[in-house]
């Protein structure tokens, strides 16, 4: 048992404890819709088919960033550019797997239709492949895995071959961007073997390393991910709380603001051509809040809000 003095400040008796402010309101921003569905879902805890989430979800793909993102698809699922699929962050697949993480309508038919021919045309023998004739990325075959998850296709027969891809390969979960990737496709299909060795390979990672390689928070993350969005993975699949990142969710803690809102430190891919970074990010902040309210009892964080929210 840990001994507590007098000087000792007080630990979080419940998650929103760990919050400097309230940013619920900030979050809730019924002009940017793409946003504000997720939040119902993940924060506020209503189904994902209930009216004030579909009636949010159907504008997020005429708002920015999305619009930005989809405007050269087609209603076939081509896309109106010469880039090839996975160029630079500016390829269709990019630009696809960020609409869906910065939460486009997996309803809009257009979605469907180029997630439909990402399946049946993308290069690759078992995972995916930068271009024909490469071997497979295990990055781009997971981040991939993540969105056709997030858009409902865990039956088709080509994700259940990335997912054996994954089951048969050594060494992808040494990526933790590969690795948190796999966690969330791997949870919402059902993938429980493949759920164990990606929370395994990222405990490993956190507590050998602190988390210090991790502090750059990002969105949306292709080739890289952060302690925001990888305890934010661990709290959406329901991971119990391990020993040793009461320190690491302490850092995450500590660099939010007086609002309880979170920068965005990493600059979104530059050829996406979307915002820069060092301000405050609502995707960020929607994911450390997650990441905090699962985990600050546990991990015994110290209390930052003034007052019970009203």
């Amino acid at each position: 048992m840990v001994a507590v003095t007098r000087d000792d400040p007080p630990v979080c008796t419940e998650g929103w404890e760990a919050l400097s402010g309230d940013s619920l309101p900030w979050l809730l921003d019924e002009t940017r819709p793409n946003l504000h569905w997720r939040v119902l879902v993940e924060l506020v805890g209503r189904p994902a088919d209930s009216p004030a989430v579909r009636r949010a979800r159907s504008g997020a793909n005429a708002c920015s960033p999305v619009a930005a993102l989809l405007e050269d698809l087609q209603p076939d699922g081509s896309w109106a550019s010469d880039a090839t699929l996975w160029s630079d962050h500016r390829g269709p697949g990019w630009r696809l797997l960020a609409a869906v993480q910065w939460g486009a309508d997996p309803e809009d038919p257009r979605l469907h239709a180029a997630s439909e021919r990402l399946l049946q045309e993308a290069p690759g023998e078992g995972g995916l492949a930068a271009e024909a004739g490469a071997n497979p990325d295990a990055v781009i075959t997971a981040r991939a895995l993540e969105a056709m998850a997030d858009l409902g296709w865990c039956r088709h027969a080509r994700v259940q071959e990335w997912f054996a891809w994954f089951d048969s390969t050594e060494d992808w979960e040494e990526d933790p961007s590969a690795a948190v990737a796999v966690l969330r496709a791997s949870a919402a299909c059902g993938r429980l073997a493949l759920c164990d060795r990606a929370v395994t390979a990222l405990d490993q990672r956190l507590v050998c390393s602190g988390g210090n390689n991790l502090t750059t928070l990002g969105h949306p993350n292709f080739h890289r991910t952060d302690l925001a969005e990888i305890f934010s993975a661990f709290g959406e699949t329901d991971v119990p709380y391990r020993e040793g990142w009461d320190r690491i969710l302490a850092k995450l803690q500590r660099v939010q603001d007086s609002r309880g809102r979170w920068d965005r430190v990493s600059s979104v891919p530059m050829l996406l051509g979307l915002p820069g970074s060092h301000e405050p990010s609502h995707w960020i902040t929607l994911k450390a809040t997650r990441a905090l309210l699962t985990y600050a009892v546990e991990a015994r964080l110290p209390r930052a809000y003034p007052a019970r929210p009203v």
